[in-house]
């Protein structure tokens, strides 16, 4: 890197100091910028140190947490991998002050925290060895979320008392606050500052181990050098040499094997839910104390088994630790078990179902529906702590939706929720609908007395008895308006008595040498206010009860109908949309028919309807990660008053195969939309369609609808080239019944395409000729509009790149997701996104470049064919093949031959390629557990050879001979009985016949 680029790099760290703790700070803190910050001066422990205060000071202001939680991707990467000298218990400590505010955060941590303790664990399920495995990453989850249970449960908050005494005014309200975030401070460093201090006991043992997942397959003996450190039991080959194994001691089960059932004496056992280790002492004396400190180890007040996926077990002495709970600890405790367990079984249904028969799911799946057990106080966490809370009170199994697919289940399941059970003592005792999670909580398991509740658990305490006493906010902004407080953070931190560390003071008077990274430009860094999404914080009040897309049934309003016609367009023009997006019944129809029909409905609450889709077998932490970002950039776009439209929703990594998605209403497919049997798709396709719903071209819907589709496809095209999303067939992109354009599926991004260097999606977005259509054709004011609106918000994410280049930075390092690994790792995808921002080209170039990728994009031939393609296969193949691995077969190819050879042939390439995907994938047989393809497609390998001479013809074809060739190729894999075209009972080799087709492909593309 550059010396100039270095000084650039100098002075963005220098600015983001000065625009945080600086005299011009305003009043704001600005959680994108001390992000950044922690992640710059990630060395210095003096910095991280001040900042994580300095963010901790704050938290209690609603905006400043709802930042810390839009971040905590980052902040969570960056407690999991930042190796450093200095003490790491600094980021844990402010996880854990955090955490004791927002048992919502602590959720959302924990579930992070799992993912990674499943990526990097000793062993996989299966018992064999993890590659990924890494001891520190590894050590440091576990402890993390050891704590911060410890900090849920046992933290002993002074609220009430607190409280109190401002309301005597013995103290001021600020005092109340200084004195609240000092015990959670004092509480954390208590806890993180535990454990690690005692010396590890070790020694030398006889062991073999028995793997659950084999059956309890035996192993040899072995000798090996044990030690117990850290509430872990580590296996080394010996001491002082190599870890080999590792098992997590919280909950294990210890047990003496008496000689009576075994011919070893001095032995013992040491299970878990993943592994058994059978382990011999070298005397009596020896084994005793082995056992006596590995269930010291199991029993030290660890009742939670983060490291088990399965229900939670009880035992005689996790029993003793919850009896010896305060009702506050014990409240808690419950509650923190039972929404893990409740997430975990929403997430074992939809990988219970994948081994299920495609044809039996639809009808299994009500009935494991109806069976959950729902405990008093769950909740759908596809929220944020300052969103409503809307407690889980029972099942609508009966509209439970399975998605067939060979490799994996997805359910969208309905739930009957909650509002308003709890009175808010500062609006006089009145029952909040309106209360946040947050908020809900705090009056829920802060404020219980300990010495009245008599020992009852959670579940067992009334609403009246959480009414008692007036509690203060967890809120500080609660009552003041955050816009009317002066003070900016900077002085509020001198009057604190906070010393700024010498390294950042010396960034407030001139420069200093620090690590580089690849943020390395010096444009202005501009504070962007995240929006709140689907927060119900912005949502219509009707009555005094925030409402959205849900109708909701109130005790005292009855019905209201959920907001469903917001908008230019006329409730007429909806319901013929509706007719052909989501079959007739409008999600507020639909949840309205569903509260009508649902029983056993809590009394005095308001209740309504949530969904979600829960996904097994599917890593959603880098869809995760990948929506952050386009909610980022809806946060830039509103911020400039740029008027695109963009669509974000929650998406839930729980672990790092499951997760929960929310559900997407009155919205379907393209692909869908275009199989209807109400779309027009002989008299003009999107276009006719849209005159068809929303009237003529001159009508208001019409425009309105327009006007939607043309703002949401200029969000959508900007996203779609900065942040490189692929795999964008119609099945990926849905449209509302307003008209709005929405993407899903982000298995495919920064550059990852199916098929690799054979990709078809060459064009820089999606932009088809329908889509112009829609919009009026090129010359429509429509259109123009769309070109502008490109056009600025290009502009617009080139003023912001600072944070968008160090949120992927952040998440690339040591990262394990597929858009940051392989040929993308080592920094390749951050820097293809930097070129992708533009950042090189002249301010006033940068114009003509976003018209020109308008015009690259515009009807692409890669566009199309995929498209066609996608659909055909989905049409021929649906449930036959195993999912995508037709995209594994593209992939192969791309490392058999080298593409760049042959650019004068693409199409050629590409159509052969999926010719022979096509017939690999058809001809592979069956996956483990995967249901059994058709039986007409078991043998097609020795059809492969019928299409040699056909595929020999074709070596440059034209789009629609190319078109031909695959539509011939696929009717004579599937068969077409009207022709007499069925598969043949030749007996040439699978293997064989794909052989000789690789070595076709060769010929033609030569």
């Amino acid at each position: 890197m550059s010396s100039v680029s270095k000084d650039e790099h100098e002075a963005f760290k220098q600015r983001l100091v000065e625009e945080v703790l600086g005299p011009n700070s305003g009043n704001k803190v600005s959680m994108e910028k001390v992000v950044m910050i922690i992640w710059q001066f990630r060395d210095d422990p003096q910095v991280i140190k001040f900042m994580t205060r300095f963010v901790s000071k704050f938290a209690g202001s609603r905006h400043v947490f709802d930042g810390i939680e839009f971040y905590l991707p980052q902040l969570a990467h960056m407690i999991i991998h930042l190796e450093a000298e200095w003490d790491d218990a600094i980021l844990e400590r402010f996880a854990l002050v955090i955490a004791q505010q927002s048992l919502h955060f602590a959720l959302q941590l924990n579930w992070i925290l799992q993912g990674a303790i499943e990526d990097y664990q000793p062993e996989l399920p299966d018992g064999s060895f993890n590659p990924d495995y890494h001891p520190i990453y590894y050590l440091r989850c576990i402890k993390l979320l050891t704590n911060m249970e410890r900090c849920v449960v046992y933290r002993k908050p002074r609220s009430p008392e607190l409280q109190l005494l401002y309301e005597k005014g013995k103290i001021t309200k600020q005092e109340m606050q200084q004195l609240e975030q000092a015990d959670r401070r004092f509480q954390a460093l208590q806890i993180a500052g535990t454990d690690g201090v005692e010396e590890a006991f070790g020694g030398i043992l006889l062991y073999k181990r028995k793997v659950r997942t084999a059956c309890y397959k035996p192993k040899p003996w072995k000798t090996r050098y044990f030690a117990i450190q850290e509430h872990m039991l580590n296996c080394y080959n010996s001491q002082g040499g190599n870890l080999i194994r590792s098992m997590p001691l919280e909950g294990a089960e210890i047990k003496k094997i008496p000689t009576t059932e075994t011919r070893y004496k001095h032995m013992f056992s040491v299970t878990n839910r993943n592994f058994e280790f059978r382990m011999r002492g070298s005397s009596e004396e020896d084994m005793e104390k082995w056992v006596k400190l590995l269930r010291d180890e199991a029993d030290s007040k660890i009742v939670f088994g983060h490291m088990d996926k399965s229900v939670h077990r009880v035992n005689a002495e996790q029993d003793r630790i919850v009896s010896e709970m305060t009702p506050g600890q014990r409240a808690r405790y419950e509650f923190f078990r039972d929404e893990r367990e409740f997430v975990r079984r929403l997430t074992d249904i939809a990988e219970e179902l994948r081994f299920k028969e495609p044809a039996d799911r639809k009808k299994i799946a009500p009935t494991l529906m109806r069976h959950m057990e729902i405990k008093p106080c769950v909740y759908s966490p596809l929220c944020g702590s300052t969103e409503v809370w809307k407690r889980v009170h029972g099942v609508l199994y009966r509209d439970t939706r399975v998605f067939n697919t060979n490799e994996r289940c997805p359910v969208i399941m309905y739930f009957l929720a909650a509002r308003g059970e709890i009175g808010n003592s500062r609006k006089g005792g009145e029952r909040d609908p309106n209360l946040d999670v947050t908020e809900y909580m705090h009056l829920r398991f802060d404020n219980i007395d300990d010495e009245s509740s008599n020992g009852h658990s959670a579940s067992e305490l009334s609403v009246e008895d959480l009414e008692t006493k007036p509690s203060s906010s967890v809120w500080n902004d609660s009552v003041v308006n955050r816009d009317d407080i002066t003070e900016s953070p900077r002085s509020k931190m001198m009057h604190d008595s906070f010393s700024i560390p010498r390294k950042l003071a010396a960034r407030l008077e001139g420069t200093a040498n620090r690590r580089r990274s690849y943020l390395d430009t010096a444009t202005d860094i501009n504070h962007v206010p995240i929006l709140e999404g689907s927060s119900n914080n912005r949502l219509p009040v009707a009555g005094g009860i925030s409402v959205g897309r849900s109708s909701i049934l109130s005790p005292q309003k009855g019905m209201i109908i959920g907001d469903a016609h917001r908008g230019q367009i006329a409730k007429d023009y909806i319901d013929k949309a509706k007719q052909v997006v989501c079959g007739g019944e409008s999600w507020s129809e639909k949840s309205k028919r569903m509260l009508e029909e649902a029983k056993f409905k809590p009394e005095g609450a308001e209740v309504e309807v949530v969904g979600l889709m829960s996904k097994s077998n599917d890593d959603l932490r880098q869809e995760v990660f990948i929506m952050q970002m386009i909610h980022y950039y809806k946060s830039v776009f509103a911020r400039a008053n740029i008027p695109v439209w963009l669509k974000t929703y929650r998406i839930l990594s729980t672990s790092s195969s499951t997760g929960l998605i929310e559900v997407l209403v009155d919205a379907t497919s393209i692909d869908g939309l275009k199989k209807s049997s109400k779309f027009p798709y002989e008299e003009g396709g999107m276009r006719a369609y849209f005159e068809q719903t929303y009237g003529g071209p001159k009508s208001k819907a019409f425009k309105e609808a327009q006007q939607n589709f043309m703002r949401s496809l200029a969000g959508y095209s900007i996203i779609s080239y900065l942040l490189g999303l692929k795999d964008r067939h119609n099945g990926n992109i849905m449209i509302d019944t307003r008209g709005h354009l929405m993407h899903i599926d982000f298995g495919f991004v920064m550059g990852m395409a199916p098929g690799n260097d054979f990709s078809m999606e060459r064009a820089p977005f999606k932009l088809t000729k329908e889509y112009v259509e829609v919009m009026g054709g090129f010359g429509s004011e429509c259109y123009k509009e769309y070109e502008r609106l490109v056009v600025e918000g290009f502009k617009e994410a080139r003023k912001n790149s600072q944070i968008a280049l160090g949120l992927v930075e952040i998440m690339m390092y040591k990262s394990k997701y597929p858009c940051f690994t392989g040929k993308f790792g080592n920094g390749v995808a951050l820097k293809k996104f930097e070129r992708r921002l533009m950042l090189h080209v002249p301010d006033d170039q940068v114009e003509s470049r976003a018209r020109a990728l308008i015009k690259q994009s515009y009807d692409h031939w890669g566009t199309n064919f995929y498209d066609k393609f996608q659909n055909r296969m989905d049409t021929l193949f649906n449930d036959h093949l195993v999912g995508s691995s037709w995209v594994i077969c593209l992939s192969f190819m791309s490392t058999t031959i080298d593409v760049r050879k042959y650019n004068h042939s693409l199409l050629s390439i590409s159509v052969v390629v999926n010719l022979f995907a096509t017939s690999l994938d058809a001809a592979r047989p069956p996956e483990t557990n995967c249901h059994t393809p058709s039986r007409r497609l078991k043998n097609l390998g020795t059809h492969v050879s019928r299409h040699i001479d056909l595929i020999r013809k074709f070596g440059n074809v034209d789009f629609e001979s190319a078109l031909h060739l695959v539509e011939n190729f696929l009717v004579g894999l599937t068969g077409d009985e009207g022709n007499g075209n069925t598969l043949g009972t030749e007996t040439t080799g699978t293997a064989h016949s794909v052989q000789e087709l690789i070595t076709v492909v060769g010929e033609v593309i030569v």
